[in-house]
């Protein structure tokens, strides 16, 4: 099992986007934190995301996060960078070249993962609300493999979506993309967030991780993406704020990395999301981190590091 994290800061709301002034990302802080949860592990993926376009509408999250990588990568992390499609226009041609470069850019680093488009069966503010995002994930991926191919890199390349696998989105995506090249990806990606936007009871949560991640795996099988293909958590976390307490925050982490971890579908790749809060007096939809937004570690923090300790050999 690979574990990862988001590291980077985003001065907006990470659900709507709406600017807000946040702490600046402390590198040496930031990379501190890195090594800390990493420990032990030989690999751990950092995720990063860089957009194409200004959004639709044009928003105040289309910034890279963090704004250099190469920064954290080695010793074993290496990048797991999404590129996003946020064209207000349709551009697939203009979006393969942005992620060829985003191949090249990942092998420079010292390997990793291409994720092309960012949760692609949400609406905008998400990849879904652009302008021909099908057409440009179905050319991002052709240029991604071509480009690699070119270079003899070692770069994974995947695709995602977010919540409950809807079949007719992974159906349209297959015909768009092409069965043959959806069942070449190096893994399938799935953001999810249990208990956030949708309240569960926790005595049901394991169950409902259980369910979800099972749903995932048949509804991806039966577009003809192999049983044999990785699946990896590519976000996953729960907020703090008033409401929602931080102690909880690590029960709900704990219980649904378990779940998922023992699910027996094929998971590789874990990822949280994310290392730090953009500000911690703020909404919930400003504090997934595991950290507060001075770096002091929330409980979820130490119980993060404890399960990278455990499973990361696994």
């Amino acid at each position: 099992m690979i574990f990862g994290i988001w590291p980077g800061v985003v001065a907006a709301d990470l659900i709507a986007l709406r600017p807000l002034e946040v702490p600046p990302e402390d590198p040496t802080a930031t990379l501190a934190a890195l090594r800390d949860l990493q420990g032990d592990a030989r690999r751990f993926y950092v995720r990063c995301y860089r957009h194409f376009g200004r959004g639709v509408p044009e928003n105040a999250g289309i910034v890279p996060t963090p704004p250099n990588p190469e920064l954290y990568c080695g010793e074993g992390r290496l990048i797991d960078l999404v590129a996003c499609y946020q064209s207000p226009v349709a551009d697939p041609d203009g979006f393969a070249r942005f992620v060829r470069e985003a191949v090249r850019e990942v092998a420079a680093w010292g390997g990793g993962k291409v994720q092309v488009g960012e949760e692609l069966n949400m609406p905008a503010p998400l990849d879904g609300g652009s302008p021909g995002c099908f057409e440009a994930v179905a050319a991002g991926l052709a240029a991604a493999f071509d480009e690699r191919e070119r270079l003899g890199v070692d770069v994974e390349i995947g695709v995602n979506s977010a919540g409950l696998a809807d079949l007719a989105f992974w159906e349209r995506l297959a015909d768009t993309v092409g069965a043959d090249r959806l069942a070449a990806v190096d893994y399938v990606g799935l953001d999810a967030f249990p208990d956030v936007f949708r309240r569960i009871p926790h005595e049901q949560l394991a169950g409902s991780v259980t369910y979800l991640i099972e749903h995932f795996r048949t509804v991806t099988s039966k577009v003809g993406v192999p049983e044999s293909t990785p699946i990896h958590i590519t976000e996953t976390g729960w907020p703090t704020d008033s409401e929602r307490d931080e102690a909880t925050q690590r029960h709900v982490l704990e219980t649904v990395a378990e779940a998922v971890l023992a699910s027996g579908v094929g998971v590789t790749a874990y990822e949280f999301f994310g290392l730090r809060d953009g500000r911690s007096d703020a909404t919930w939809t400003s504090r997934f981190g595991l950290l507060r937004d001075d770096y002091t570690p929330k409980p979820a923090y130490h119980a993060v590091r404890e399960l990278i300790a455990r499973r990361s050999g696994q």
